[in-house]
């Protein structure tokens, strides 16, 4: 069972560090948080380097995202839900200090039916994040005309790449996949309050 929640979200080390990163957001807040985003989650990429993230509320309409690679210092950033019409993305705001600081990366997210189950277990929660994928002159567009270009490449079809497509970062030699899948590996307690 796939159950598409329409908002983006927590991503991967490899798609942060790699990803396109825009001046200006779509949005600020449109909504308030999704609370399945909150906890602890891991993923893997092809070479086998392990990425943690733990994805926390600052607030009621902001996340707070720290990502790390096994033995790299955590990057921050400061999260919200922005909306172009019917269609959310997660906007994530850089907070590490260098060229990246206060650059937003913009990301789409399903909630994937629970990975098998241990035996006796319950299957863990996991979640599909997906860069958008616009074009490289939409990086500095202002936030109506970075709306614009989402609505047109939401029309035409080509603002989320096909899950198992591998696409090349030519500006860095990098390739970046399509999507990354997350699993949830425990929850997260803020000021007395748990989110699993």
């Amino acid at each position: 069972m796939l159950r598409n929640l329409h908002l983006p979200s927590l991503l991967g080390c490899i798609l942060l560090l790699s990803g396109c990163l825009y001046d200006h957001p779509p949005s600020g807040p449109t909504q308030s948080i999704d609370t399945w985003l909150i906890g602890q989650w891991a993923t893997k990429d092809k070479a086998g380097r392990e990425f943690t993230a733990v994805m926390a509320p600052s607030s009621s309409s902001h996340y707070h995202l720290s990502i790390a690679g096994k033995g790299s210092s955590p990057r921050e950033f400061d999260g919200w839900i922005s909306r172009v019409d019917d269609f959310s993305i997660l906007t994530l705001k850089s907070l590490n200090e260098g060229s990246d600081f206060g650059k937003y990366s913009l990301y789409h997210y399903e909630l994937l039916s629970p990975g098998a189950p241990p035996p006796g277990g319950i299957g863990v929660t996991r979640i599909r994040i997906s860069e958008l994928q616009l074009d490289e002159s939409c990086r500095s567009l202002d936030s109506y005309r970075l709306r614009a270009a989402i609505r047109l490449a939401l029309k035409d079809g080509s603002l989320l790449a096909p899950y198992d497509v591998v696409a090349a970062r030519k500006e860095k030699g990098v390739e970046v996949p399509g999507s990354i899948v997350w699993s949830k590996t425990g929850g997260v307690t803020l000021r007395g309050e748990t989110f699993q």
